[in-house]
Formats: C-alpha cells, structure tokens, sequence
C-alpha cells in the first residue's frame, strides 16, 4: 500500500487514512444502521481522549486490539463514522467535524468484540464530545456495486486497511489500489461519481488490485459516451466489477452537535 509503514501509521492530512493492526480488518463497513448491541451501556475501563497539537506532519492512526483501542490525529468526523460503522455520504454535520484532529487512548482489560468496541467508542463521543445526533432517511440516486456472472477478477488479501487511500491521480490518469473490502471500494467510488455507492456483490474479505483509468470530470450519471463511461470499462474489464444506477433510501445521521474541545482527562 502506498504510503504505508509496518506500524499501520499513515500520512496525516488531508487524507485521512489508518490501518487496524489486525488480521481480522473491519471497520470500514456499510451497514446503514447501527448494529444491535446486547449492551449499549458499555465503556472503556480507562480512556484519556486530547485534542492533536497541529496538522502538519502528524502520522494519523487508527488501531484496534482486542482490548484497546489507539487513536492519533483523526477528526471527528471519522471517529463517529468508526463508532456508527457508516459511509461518508451517511453523515451531515457541522464543517467543525472535520477542522479539529484528536488523540485518543481506551482500554478495556478483557478483550472484547468489533462491535462492543464500537459501543464503547461511541459512548465515549457522548460522554467527552457531548455528541448529540439523531437519524434521518432520505431518499437518493445511488449506484450498486454488483459482481458480473463471470465473477471477480480479483486476489483475495489476508487483511487490509481501517480506511484505504482515497483514488491517486498522476497527469491523466486515476487509480485505486487494495487491499480493499467491496464496501471499502464502493466508498472509494462513491467519491468519484459523487453518489452513494452501495455494496451489493456478497463478496467477503479483502482483495488486492490496482483499478486504473482515464483521470476524467465524474460528476453526472454514468452512461454511455459520457466521460464516466470509462470508469465502467475500467470495473468491468480488470475487477469483473459493475456500477447500476437505482434509488434507496438512505438513512444519514444528522450530527447536531459535538464540541470542539473534550472534557479534560
């Protein structure tokens, strides 16, 4: 992966990127609700949350053990995406959550699940954020990212990346590189035709690939002799891949409040 180091720490900002340290790599699903938890009631046995110094030349990082959660340099924004396991398009907020970067440390002492881990993470944006939401379905033009009959044209990868590169783009020339899960690229893809892009390819895990097409102007429906159209080539003849245009509705959460400054340790 480009960029990376064998710690899992990334280049800071803008792009926001992270790697989980463990095999089993997963939050950066697609539910559209948050999972039912046995106990919403659950927290970290000790967490010390502080805002980042400064942007510039800060690693960001975003690691998950089974009882500890490390986190450096990422925005809010991203944290609450981790804690409600949603897609960029699934958030609406104030542009607050994406100006400020935070530290954060939690351990829980017995190891717990993917999914007690984010409970935890998002009782402690309440209790130190004052995070205030609440949930809103829209209706909205999607795409859906399906496997063709023939199958994927893809290598399955051991693990991969808590949130992968955003698309590279060099001269003309645009491209996305695994490891990747399907949701993760469907996110990836979601930035590029700037319309939610939902996963429905069945398709588990993470697969090594390097998607590489024509660096073009996306914005619109992808349709024949428009520029998109070679973004649809491209899915179908390397990754065995393709994009159909449809409407959902799509449940965002509408983030109403989150202070800027936590409460101190």
């Amino acid at each position: 992966m480009p960029g990376g180091t064998d710690d899992g720490t990334r280049a800071a900002m803008p792009r926001l990127v992270a790697t989980l340290v463990l095999a089993e790599v997963v939050y950066g699903g697609q539910a559209q609700t948050p999972p039912a938890e046995p106990n919403t009631n659950l927290s970290f046995e000790a967490a010390s949350v502080k805002p980042s110094k400064t942007y510039d030349g800060v690693a960001s990082r975003f690691a998950v053990e089974p009882n500890r959660l490390d986190v450096q340099h990422m925005d809010l924004k991203f944290l609450i995406k981790q804690a409600y396991d949603l897609r960029d398009d699934q958030i609406s907020g104030p542009d607050s959550l994406v100006e400020h970067a935070y530290d954060i440390g939690g351990t829980t002492g017995a190891p717990v699940s993917r999914a007690s881990m984010r409970v935890m993470l998002r009782n402690l944006l309440v209790e130190r954020f004052h995070l205030i939401a609440h949930w809103q379905t829209r209706a909205s033009a999607v795409y859906r990212l399906v496997a063709l009959p023939g199958g994927p044209k893809m290598k399955t990868a051991e693990q991969g990346y808590a949130s992968p590169d955003s698309p590279t783009t060099d001269k003309n020339v645009m491209w996305l590189n695994g490891p990747m899960s399907m949701p993760q690229l469907a996110e990836s893809l979601a930035r590029i035709v700037r319309r939610p892009v939902i996963d429905t390819t069945k398709l588990d895990g993470y697969f090594d690939f390097k998607l590489t097409f024509a660096n073009n102007d996306y914005d619109g429906p992808l349709a024949n002799n428009s520029p998109a159209s070679v973004l649809t080539d491209a899915l179908r003849e390397q990754l065995g891949l393709k994009l159909v245009p449809g409407k959902e509705p799509i449940r965002i959460l509408i983030v109403d409040h989150a202070d800027v400054v936590p409460v101190p340790n």
